[in-house]
């Protein structure tokens, strides 16, 4: 990438070699990025680096298999990048350098503020989607370790490209599932249940895994960016509440009400009932939702 006048921000590659960053940067194994990365681990397009305002920069993984890392910790949402920050994507490694950033105080809460992304500031209001694959142990006892890291690889990559199709993004991958996301925007309801119907159609596959979705205002863990182990909140407890439910009832699918009020026209869902959330603080029944067809006989 050439420039006539020097570069406010650019990366160092572990060999030396500088990269200038302007207002977009891909990165990935495709030939038409940026900077191209020669790696299986790396996916086609498996991040961007965003220029917004003057002089903030953000990191966007795209969803890759293997993950965008700065300082080591995982990135699943747009995090702003500091001047000496290292960034990681598969086995290639860049060092993040900015001559205009803002001097900072020393002090933790002006650290902490500067380095502080979009939604950290406030709660998000946002769709919350909980998958895990059923009796997942059993099935990985049965199956030789590469046979079943190959066939959850498989579908973990399935399920991504749905959830990216559709509008959302993986903020946490878990082993036999993953927690997924969508921002509560206008419309967002469409994408959300578009996704869905295209699980469903998976489901029939194997392995077989069961979908929680719930809808709530989620917060930031308090770090420098929103990757895994980052959001907090009751509204994330109840998600992972209502997945035990759905194992513990035999469904593939449950909702709750609020997430109910939004697809309930999009989607054939009919009342579960009004059931206590296991370990939740609250000790109300909650009414939950599930598909039509798996009503019991």
């Amino acid at each position: 990438m050439e420039t006539d006048e020097p570069a406010e921000a650019w990366l160092e590659a572990a060999n030396g070699q500088d990269w200038p960053l302007g207002a977009n940067c891909s990165l990935g194994r495709s030939p038409s990025n940026t900077i191209v990365l020669g790696d299986r681990k790396v996916s086609r397009r498996h991040a961007v680096i965003h220029r917004q305002n003057v002089n903030e920069y953000w990191l966007v993984d795209l969803g890759s298999a293997n993950g965008s890392y700065v300082n080591d910790a995982r990135v699943s949402l747009p995090g702003r990048l500091k001047n000496g920050d290292v960034m990681r994507l598969g086995d290639f490694s860049f060092v993040f350098h900015q001559t205009n950033a803002l001097e900072e105080a020393d002090t933790e809460t002006n650290s902490m503020m500067s380095s502080m992304t979009i939604v950290e500031v406030k709660g998000i209001n946002c769709w919350m989607l909980l998958t895990d694959i059923v009796n997942s142990t059993k099935l990985s006892s049965e199956h030789d370790p590469a046979d079943w890291a190959l066939m959850v690889g498989t579908w973990a990559g399935r399920c991504r490209q749905i959830i990216e199709l559709h509008g959302g993004v993986i903020n946490k991958y878990l082993g036999d599932g993953f927690l997924a996301i969508w921002p509560a925007k206008p419309r967002q309801v469409d994408h959300v249940a578009s996704a869905l119907q295209a699980l469903f159609e998976i489901q029939k596959d194997v392995p077989n895994f069961r979908v929680a979705v719930h809808k709530g205002q989620v917060f930031s863990g308090g770090g420098r960016t929103l990757g895994e182990d980052s959001l907090s909140g009751m509204e994330l407890v109840m998600l992972f509440r209502m997945e035990k439910l759905t194992g513990s009832l035999g469904k593939r699918f449950l909702c709750s009400e609020p997430a109910f009020e939004a697809l309930h026209e999009r989607l054939d869902l009919v009342p579960a009932g009004l059931r206590e959330v296991p370990d939740f603080a609250d000790d109300e029944a909650r009414a939950f939702f599930q598909l039509r067809e798996e009503m019991d006989d």
